[in-house]
């Protein structure tokens, strides 16, 4: 009983003490009301300084669910208000402030027996960050855009080397790793993180920021020398091979092509050869999809920013992460390739119904055709990405071929119907919102499924 009274108390206290963080912004606010950023950069700074000692005086994570659960809505139920100007007061569009609880939660939660990977996450995402903004807005003077949102060289270069100091110093002086090993770990934590924070839209950095710090040292600190160099060689050799790939037809802008590598780079490092190949082909097949529509359709379809990239690909990066946090990639790999068929399944529905008038017979009759057309899309973006991942894979080749194929009709199905119904045919962010949930339910059916099929 002792213990439960601790751990209340523990939680009161820190509940307290987040509650004063929030009300010296709101004074810091008001002092300051021309420099909305600096009682947001405070609250964040002072948040994750405090949330670095949970571990030290809070063992259950019931409690930090609590707390983060209760910040959250407190923070929702603000911007809903108007209230909380010292968080909410900007004029870009945010979420930021309410991934920050959802991201200590889930740090805390997996790193309960490591808490090694629970400080360095934390401390990249609080220290990093605000020493980025703070010298990027006061110095930062080469600006780049992403989404609407503008960052500076400078704010990134610090970010970079704050990072790169984060981790090194705390695998020396935490951990027995060797000076080398740990500079190795440093530098291409660094490199990646600083990309994901570079490319992150709407506040989403306080996302994949840490989580993403928190997979790739945990995965990193397993290998021994060689294969940390050996890692290092993969990631250039993947920003070469991605920028050849995508230099012909221009698909992605910088922040897109940026992105892209971070994503080619997780599902190599994190979950193996046999999650990277599904990825490669869906963007091989992807390429050639762009390279044949891109004079056939009414809309233009290359130069995408990492919006286009964020929605394409959130749900088979989430699905790398859960399978990697759960050691289940089994049960994970059919919903991730299905993740990836039913988006590119999707974006050739989506060039068949935009089409031109064209001299090709079969193609104006495959675009009429919408049942043909479906079936069409999904027989494609199976075959193309799932055939040989699927058999490598080994379980039950053709029930799975199966699956996917009969989950990402259904999502076809649902896209067309709510295409239909919704009128998205020039509303290029909610499509691309519908597309994911279509994406989502036939992962979700895929689940259900393989789970009927391999059980009985």
């Amino acid at each position: 009983m002792n213990e439960l009274h601790l751990e209340i108390g523990a939680a009161l206290v820190y509940a307290g003490i987040f509650i004063l963080i929030f009300a010296l912004g709101e004074i810091i606010r008001y002092l300051q009301p021309s420099c909305p950023e600096l009682s947001r950069k405070f609250i964040h700074f002072a948040g994750g300084l405090t949330a670095l000692t949970f571990p030290r005086h809070i063992q259950s994570h019931w409690s930090i669910l609590c707390l983060a659960t209760g910040f959250a809505a407190v923070l929702v139920l603000a911007k809903m208000k108007g209230l909380l100007r010292s968080v909410h007061g900007i004029e870009r569009k945010s979420y930021g402030a309410m991934l920050f609880p959802v991201s200590v939660y889930l740090l805390f939660l997996l790193g309960q027996s490591r808490t090694i990977l629970y400080f360095v996450s934390i401390l990249v995402m609080t220290v990093s960050d605000t020493l980025a903004a703070v010298i990027g807005d006061r110095y930062g003077s080469i600006r780049y855009e992403v989404e609407g949102v503008t960052k500076s060289l400078e704010g990134s270069t610090v970010f970079f080397f704050v990072t790169f100091l984060c981790v090194h110093i705390s695998l020396l002086l935490m951990t027995p790793t060797g000076r080398l090993e740990s500079v190795l770990m440093a530098f291409v934590i660094a490199v990646l993180i600083t990309a994901f924070e570079a490319v992150s839209p709407t506040g989403s950095d306080n996302f994949f920021v840490p989580l993403g710090t928190f997979f790739i040292l945990g995965n990193m600190m397993k290998q021994p020398l060689p294969a940390m160099l050996n890692r290092i060689g993969i990631l250039l050799a993947m920003m070469v091979a991605t920028a050849i790939l995508t230099a012909k037809i221009k698909l992605f802008k910088t922040t897109g092509l940026i992105g892209m590598i971070l994503v080619n780079y997780a599902a190599w490092t994190l979950a193996g050869v046999t999650w990277f190949l599904p990825l490669l082909l869906g963007q091989i097949l992807l390429y050639g999809l762009v390279a044949y529509f891109v004079d056939k359709v009414t809309e233009g379809i290359t130069g995408y920013q990492i919006k286009f990239l964020f929605y394409a690909v959130l749900l088979p990066v989430l699905l790398i992460f859960a399978a990697n946090a759960l050691h289940a990639r089994l049960t994970f790999f059919l919903p991730y390739v299905t993740s990836i068929t039913t988006t590119l399944a999707i974006i050739g529905y989506f060039f068949l119904a935009i089409l031109k008038p064209c001299k090709d017979e079969w193609l104006r009759c495959l675009a009429r055709n919408r049942a043909l057309s479906i079936l069409c899309c999904a027989g494609l973006s199976v075959a193309g990405v799932c055939l040989i991942p699927i058999f490598f894979h080994g379980q039950a080749v053709i029930v799975s071929l199966f699956i996917v194929f009969g989950a990402t009709s259904f999502a076809l199905c649902l896209f067309h119907f709510l295409f239909q119904k919704m009128g998205l045919g020039l509303q290029i962010v909610l499509r691309q919102r519908v597309r994911l949930l279509c994406s989502l339910i036939a992962v979700a059916l895929v689940f259900l499924l393989q789970e009927f099929a391999f059980s009985s």
